[in-house]
């Protein structure tokens, strides 16, 4: 009877298990190798695997490997033990073994290195490897070398192991004494077990804690109590029911003593019997099976590297798993899922399963129930099908359905939407009344008396037999795929990737944390809201006119995909419509898996490694690193925490990136924060000034300064009253060159021809032109005055006096001379120029170059703006040309102005360059072009 109970339990078991899911892990993802010997968990929470091609820890999203190159004997690692001190033991046919601590290989040799060691039954007390061949067992002496240990064999024993214990060292096995085990003192003494004959031809046997050996082989397991010398042995037929198990082990892991074997893996309660089975789908082939301490099945295989399985997820189950459910609702007080290729489906209560209920092969659009015809409408491609008072009707259409994809009843009538827009119908008939094109049109519904439809680009409203944009809501452009009334004056609106919006169609506000999701379809009842979408479900409660996020679900805490299609809730749990079937998950579900731990895999501040309380010296420029990981076995985690590095920092800041970076942190205490949701971690280091960042130096450079100051002080005041001495011997300088740029302007030639000129008119009694001339004279001899007196003149006062001059000149000249004068007209005219600067380049222009000419001659004068703080001025005749020398009264003006312009540059405050050339390539009249090019060098315009 007993058996058969067991038979049913494995088989149901099987069952179960095999419509779990169970995430594979191999080659493709990171393992060296799909052979794995053994997985355990150390104390910190890292999974290890040992595997044929080196040693890997793995956590949770990356695969650390160690091989050889790290310091690993041999690749091919056969077991491992995690201390209770954070060490990872491994044990390999070679001469040397040892533990991985902190990421580096501390590996031990044989005192013999000649010696091969074969530890194939290997014990672990939890702080001390033994590793044992079949013969013999080996210690680590004091020299931190593997010692073989001495046995004496009498009476024909054979030595099954040493021990690690406060009475015994050694256990062994009397031929003479029909096979029963024996414990040795170190004194020699023995002390036989009774009733402990056993098979010592053993799949595995060691040492499992300070007081317990256990042996393992084809149909049983045995205990040894070195305490109370004693010895249990359990059938695998009674415990397991079964009469044999291939690779039977027993291994301890988080304080937990484990049972594991082909297909099987079970905790052993205080009395060493399974707790309760659990049974790996064959197909695995699995032959090493580890439970962690979130309660996840890790499977080991031979040919498929691992295999990972939640074991609460046997309250989650699924149907139809091989079809696309489209969505699951309620349809007048049926629930109906919408499964595509199959038809739409009705969930049997009695059952607790789903049944077939109208068989359809088309695209399935909807199934609604509307109250004010008391009837139900499914909806495909090719059918609408009506059920009222039990009575079906197929609508059926030819090609497509462009009738109707949904429906919901307005004003007496029934409205739906279709390809290019929206349709008015007859209640029962369902015959066409009247049709609106509203392109992209995909839902519609009545609310607070109006008929609200929602489109790509908003909501729409049915005013005076048109559709127009909801006035309130005109600037709400949102592409809305679901629209659902919570109440008389609310209602929710979907959308896609934009998430989910509330409104009484005057104000529309985002539901907190629905940013940019995508949702269809949501449930609500009871003030609880449930949203599916491309991220999961999302459950909100409704409270005082709005919604608060509640929880989540998703691919990282129970559910297998994050993208739903639809959701309903059904008594106490939730009916998911998914890709891949439809899930049944209990309301208060929650997922024993989380982030285990933070931690800082590696800092470094100027190539040197940061750790706990590390201090380092300062170095400028340098960038501080840090590189933090998570311990998460949750499927699809990703890395998501907050930090700051205090005192710098003050606020939270949420990342998620392994790589912190800090710049040029300066001599101080820091500490480095981590959080993520119930995990805190913080390392603390020190980054000490150098020799001249410490207190004496600033003391010393602090006096050094003040005297520096002192005699900088006097140094900067003798340069100041130089340089002023300086400036006060240029300024005169610069004066006597503007008297003699005076004297140049108006020397003798001008004067006495100007009044030679007047004396002529005079003379032939043409007084008015007389005392024309004389009026300009005179005023442009008092202009000359005044701006001997001026360091700078304004371009409109300088086209002003250079006017003056010309029509003097032209009375004197008649009809010779001509001038133009031309100004760009975006230069502006109260720009500052260095005063008398072109009058006396103009006046060379008129009498040494249009004077000797024997025809009328003309000079030009162009103004230029280059840029806000720079102009460009040409003076130009077509006269006889210049050719200077320096007896000529013309080559000393233009020494004069020469020496001006150097002293001007040496201001600071102008750069001015000079240009002298022909101004044409006629040989006889090649004229003269002056063209100067000036920029002011502070900020202020010209």
């Amino acid at each position: 009877m007993k058996k058969t109970w067991l038979l049913i339990v494995l088989l149901s078991a099987f069952y179960w298990s095999a419509g779990q899911s169970y995430v594979n892990y191999s080659e493709k993802d990171g393992l060296p190798s799909n052979h794995v010997y053994k997985i355990t968990q150390d104390v910190d929470g890292f999974i290890w695997i040992a595997t044929d091609e080196g040693l890997v820890k793995y956590n949770g999203s990356e695969f650390k490997i160690f091989t050889t190159r790290d310091g690993l004997p041999t690749n091919d690692i056969w077991n491992i033990f995690p201390g209770n001190d954070g060490k990872l033991w491994y044990i390999a046919k070679s001469t040397s073994m040892g533990y991985i601590l902190h990421d580096q290989v501390h590996d031990f040799k044989n005192v013999d290195e000649d010696i091969t060691m074969d530890p194939i039954y290997t014990g672990f007390t939890g702080d001390q490897l033994i590793p044992s061949g079949t013969f013999h067992s080996y210690l680590l002496n004091d020299e931190n070398q593997w010692e073989q240990q001495e046995f004496e064999n009498t009476d024909h024993k054979v030595l099954i192991s040493s021990v690690i214990h406060k009475d015994f060292n050694k256990l062994s096995s009397s031929q003479a004494n029909s096979g029963r085990i024996t414990a040795i003192t170190p004194e020699n003494k023995t002390h036989t077990f009774v009733d402990s004959i056993t098979r010592i031809d053993s799949y595995s046997r060691g040492q499992l804690t300070d007081s317990l050996y256990v042996i393992n082989n084809k149909m049983s397991y045995n205990y040894v109590d070195l305490n109370n010398l004693k010895l249990k042995q359990y059938s695998y037929e009674n415990e397991l029911g079964v009469t044999s198990l291939k690779y039977a082990r027993i291994h301890l892991a988080n304080n937990r003593i484990q049972f594991t074997g082909e297909h099987v893996v079970t905790f052993l309660n205080n009395e060493l019997k399974p707790e309760s089975l659990i049974h790996i789908p064959k197909e695995l082939n699995s032959h090493y099976s580890f439970i962690d301490k979130e309660n996840t099945v890790w499977i080991a295989t031979f040919n498929s590297g691992i295999y990972k399985h939640a074991l609460n997820e046997k309250n989650i189950t699924t149907e139809l798993d091989t079809y696309k459910i489209k969505d699951i609702k309620y349809v007048d007080n049926d629930v109906i899922a919408l499964v595509e290729e199959k038809g739409f489906y009705k969930y049997n209560e009695g059952l607790k399963t789903f049944e077939s209920f109208i068989d359809n092969n088309h695209f399935l659009y909807d199934a609604i129930y509307l109250p004010q015809t008391n009837s139900s409408y499914f909806f495909t491609k090719k059918n609408i099908y009506t059920i009222t008072d039990g009575k079906q009707i197929n609508h059926e259409f030819n090609v497509v359905n462009e009738s109707a994809r949904s429906l919901d009843y307005h004003d007496g009538y029934l409205y739906s939407h279709f390809t290019a827009g929206i349709k008015r119908l007859a209640p029962y008939s369902l015959e066409e009344l009247e049709s609106w094109y509203l392109g992209s049109a995909r839902c519609e519904v009545s609310f607070k008396d109006e008929l609200i439809v929602g489109v790509s680009n908003g909501l729409y409203q049915l005013e005076n037999e048109k559709f127009e944009k909801i006035p309130a809501l005109a600037n709400f452009d949102k592409p809305v795929i679901d629209l659902k009334t919570i109440n008389d004056h609310q209602m929710l609106v979907s959308t896609s990737g934009y998430g989910i919006y509330l409104t009484d169609l005057e104000t529309i506000e985002l539901l907190d944390g629905s940013e940019f999701l995508k949702a269809n379809n949501p449930f609500f009842q009871d003030n609880q809201l449930y949203v599916p979408t491309n991220q999961g479900i999302y459950h909100y409660e409704y409270v005082d006119q709005t919604f608060l996020l509640r929880n989540r679900w998703n691919n990282t805490n129970g559910l297998p995909t994050h993208k739903i299609n639809g959701v309903l809730k059904l008594d106490d749990k939730l009916m998911i419509a998914t890709n891949k079937g439809i899930i049944h998950l209990p309301i208060d579900y929650k997922s024993e898996q989380g982030l285990l731990d933070l931690y800082i895999e590696s800092g470094n501040y100027q190539e040197e490694n940061l750790t706990q309380n590390n201090t380092v010296t300062y170095s400028e420029n340098t960038v501080t690193r840090f590189v933090v990981k998570s311990l998460d076995y949750r499927n699809n985690q990703n890395l998501h925490y907050d930090f700051k590095l205090a005192p710098n920092q003050t606020d939270w800041v949420t990342t998620n990136s392994s790589n912190l970076s800090f710049s040029d942190l300066g001599p101080g205490s820091y500490q480095l924060q981590l959080r993520g949701e119930n995990v805190t971690k913080s390392i603390d280091f020190t980054i000490e000034p150098k020799w001249y960042q410490a207190w004496w130096f600033y003391i010393l450079s602090l006096l050094s300064l003040i005297t520096a100051v002192v005699f900088i002080t006097k140094y900067l005041t003798k340069k100041s009253q130089e340089k002023k001495n300086k400036e006060l011997l240029q300024s005169q300088k610069l004066s006597e060159l503007q008297l003699k740029a005076l004297r140049s302007q108006m020397n003798p030639h001008f004067v006495f021809n100007s009044l030679t000129a007047i004396q002529y008119y005079i003379n032939e009694n043409d007084f008015e032109t007389s005392d024309k001339y004389l009026v300009k004279f005179s005023r442009l001899v008092r202009e000359f005055f005044e701006l001997s007196k001026e360091q700078y003149i304004t371009v409109e006062r300088e086209i002003e006096l250079l006017k003056n001059y010309l029509d003097l000149e032209k009375l004197r000249f008649k009809s010779k001379l001509s001038y133009e004068i031309i100004v760009d007209p975006v230069l502006d005219i109260h720009d500052k120029l260095p005063s008398m600067l072109l009058q006396p380049i103009v006046e060379n222009a008129v009498n040494h170059g249009i004077f000797n000419k024997s025809t009328a001659g003309k000079v030009i004068v162009k103004f230029k703006r280059l840029d806000k703080d720079r102009i460009k001025i040409h003076i130009i005749d077509d006269g006889v040309g210049m050719k200077f020398n320096k007896d000529d009264n013309r080559y000393k003006s233009s020494s004069v102005l020469d020496d001006r312009l150097k002293y001007l540059r040496a201001s600071g405050l102008w750069e001015i360059q000079l240009q002298r050339a022909a101004a044409s390539q006629d040989a006889t009249h090649p004229g003269h072009e002056v063209i100067f090019d000036l920029k002011k060098i502070n900020n202020e315009n010209l």
